[in-house]
């Protein structure tokens, strides 16, 4: 009885290993996504409390399309900011880049002067290209720089360059 017992739970057990596998096998590719990314911090000096600006630059690889061997690409710039609003600059802009090997492929350049303007804390996203893919062979990274004007400091627009991403 025992014998039998054992046979019919090893029995079982391999339908049930042989119904997963069964499943895996039909399973379409499924879509991968790698990220790399990279994040500046800086604290401007404004009137009041001093604006606390992070950009957090990444770049994204879908693997894609029939056995994945399409390969999309696109990058942010993920922007967040405290202490700021009321008009404390009179320009805001972030760009952003997809290099291959430290030459700009793309660029994209989104004003964020109404923004961070607007409200004391907050985040909005540059996203490059804005609508479709970029398509390329390996090695791309993301970088960028804002370009910012504080409002009455008289010193005009300053660049700040961010760090940029790890290549994909």
């Amino acid at each position: 009885m025992k014998q039998r017992m054992g046979r019919i739970l090893a029995t079982g057990l391999a339908a049930t290993s042989l119904a997963g596998l069964g499943t895996l096998a039909l399973a379409g590719p499924a879509n991968a996504t790698d990220t790399r990314c990279a994040s500046s911090s800086k604290e401007y000096p404004t009137n009041g409390f001093n604006a606390d600006v992070t950009v957090k630059l990444c770049i994204y690889r879908n693997w894609g399309g029939s056995g994945g061997s399409d390969s999309y690409k696109w990058a942010t710039a993920e922007v967040s900011w405290g202490d700021s609003g009321s008009g404390k600059f009179e320009n805001f802009d972030v760009q952003v880049r997809i290099e291959q090997n430290d030459a700009d492929v793309k660029t994209r350049t989104c004003d964020f002067t109404s923004a961070i303007n607007g409200s004391s804390s907050g985040s909005r996203t540059c996203r490059l290209p804005s609508s479709a893919s970029y398509v390329n062979i390996s090695g791309n990274s993301a970088d960028g720089h804002v370009v910012a004007n504080v409002n009455d400091d008289g010193d005009g627009n300053k660049t700040w360059g961010l760090q940029g991403t790890p290549k994909l």
